[in-house]
């Protein structure tokens, strides 16, 4: 917040401890910034508070705005993964990611990569937003300053109903089954795979997002190769859960999706949960 709106850096943390300062409430407190790329922010660009407000203490957690648009979405377990190794340690949540304003004009394997890079970078959360939620349309009103955006405008259809929505919804339910805030961001799990997101507690549990379906290889120790691992597949894309299967531990062990590339003709992400029994 370098200089924005005209204000200094200065008059922003000042602001920050006046509101914190008055709140007989102690409700929590952070700010909403803007991401480069914005006119809006050209001054004051970051892609998070944790780039330039972190250490203020009124501050209670780190937020980002990537924006809209798949560069800016493709930035988000950047962006949480630096936010995460800062000290002194503060929350990360996304609270404004690419929205799926219209059906399909962010796909929704995009709105899932954005939520699940997120959460298995780190982020303590991840903001959906579409069409009729972002500026709660109805056909009364008015159509204002936004008319550049893809605006979905026909009341018949529920924002809640978009592939992307209900993909945010699999990946609620399926978080709400594990005790996720035993887990942490863990990529150097994973081995012989482009994307690495992995939540894990190393050598017990991991939650694996296989963002280009395919195979990947898991280290699976400090277990013995006496330890039992169950797991099993989830579609995050339809909430379906797939067979558990067992696997031993104690080494390095390779899976493979239920369904890739050339068999599966359609770009598909996965899911991996493992655990030992």
């Amino acid at each position: 917040m370098n200089n924005y709106g005209g204000f200094p850096l200065s008059f922003w943390k000042e602001l920050g401890r006046f509101v914190k300062d008055k709140d007989p409430y102690d409700r929590i407190v952070s700010v909403h910034n803007t991401p480069p790329g914005w006119a809006g922010g050209a001054d004051a660009p970051q892609w998070s508070t944790a780039e330039i407000l972190h250490e203020e203490k009124w501050l209670y957690y780190n937020q980002s705005q990537v924006g809209h648009g798949k560069w800016y979405n493709e930035m988000i377990p950047w962006v949480v993964s630096e936010a995460y190794k800062k000290s002194p340690a503060k929350p990360i949540v996304v609270t404004e990611p690419w929205y799926e304003f219209t059906e399909g004009s962010a796909p929704a394997i995009d709105i899932r990569f954005g939520a699940w890079s997120a959460i298995l970078s780190g982020a303590s959360g991840h903001t959906y937003g579409g069409g009729h939620l972002w500026l709660a349309y109805t056909p009364e009103t008015s159509e204002g300053d936004h008319n550049s955006w893809p605006l979905d405008k026909d009341p018949a259809k529920n924002t809640l109903d978009y592939p992307g929505a209900l993909s945010i919804s699999y990946l609620s339910n399926f978080f709400k089954k594990i005790q996720w805030w035993n887990l942490s961001s863990h990529p150097e799990l994973l081995h012989e795979y482009p994307a690495k997101y992995c939540f894990a507690r190393p050598g017990e549990e991991y939650v694996i997002y296989l963002r280009y379906a395919g195979g990947v290889k898991v280290d699976l120790q400090p277990s013995s190769t006496n330890d039992i691992f169950e797991y099993y597949w989830f579609d995050p894309g339809s909430g379906k859960y797939y067979q558990t299967n067992e696997i031993k531990g104690g080494v390095m062990q390779y899976f493979s999706a239920p369904e890739s590339y050339p068999e599966e003709k359609n770009f598909k992400d996965w899911v991996l949960y493992i655990h030992k029994k």
